[in-house]
């Protein structure tokens, strides 16, 4: 398949994506795949698709791999890769991918630390997901944000405190 068609095929795949086509789109991505396997931006966009609607999540972290490996600029990507991850609870993974999302220009910083906390967090690791958020707040961008992650510090600094006087 020429880059040309793949290109117009990719263009309806996202129209059909934005209508609730998913069937549809998701017959089409696996034709790119096949035509094209290092296609990052088919595989993050399959990957979605395995993940949210199929619940078919190790199939869904492979094609998130390959969407960040063969399309590294695709933010899109990086956040699902991440949120599966963190839902998965493959906490390793996570630290890594978080590490290497963080060094992608334009990624959501604070997102990413958000992520990584919410995971920490739901791992009994408290301190270390209360620093993550320190450092989703110093990433913030807006102050509905700002507030959020506020918010966050402040539920995990009494539950540091209760669990420091129960002892």
């Amino acid at each position: 398949m020429e880059r040309m068609e793949l290109d117009v095929m990719m263009i309806r795949i996202n129209g059909m994506m934005s209508s609730g086509r998913f069937a549809e789109a998701r017959r089409l991505l696996e034709k790119v795949i096949e035509a094209e396997p290092s296609h990052g931006v088919a595989h993050g966009m399959l990957g979605w698709i395995c993940w949210a609607l199929l619940e078919e999540n190790e199939r869904a972290l492979v094609h998130f791999r390959c969407a960040v490996r063969w399309a590294p600029t695709y933010l899109t990507a990086w956040m699902h890769y991440l949120n599966l991850l963190a839902f998965m609870g493959a906490g390793d993974e996570l630290l890594d991918a978080a590490g290497r999302a963080l060094a992608i220009n334009g990624i959501e910083r604070a997102e990413v630390h958000a992520i990584v906390a919410r995971f920490l967090e739901r791992a009994g690791r408290h301190e270390a997901a209360l620093e993550r958020h320190r450092m989703a707040l110093s990433a913030s961008t807006n102050a509905a944000a700002e507030n959020e992650h506020r918010a966050h510090i402040r539920r995990l600094r009494a539950r540091i405190r209760r669990a420091r006087w129960a002892i």
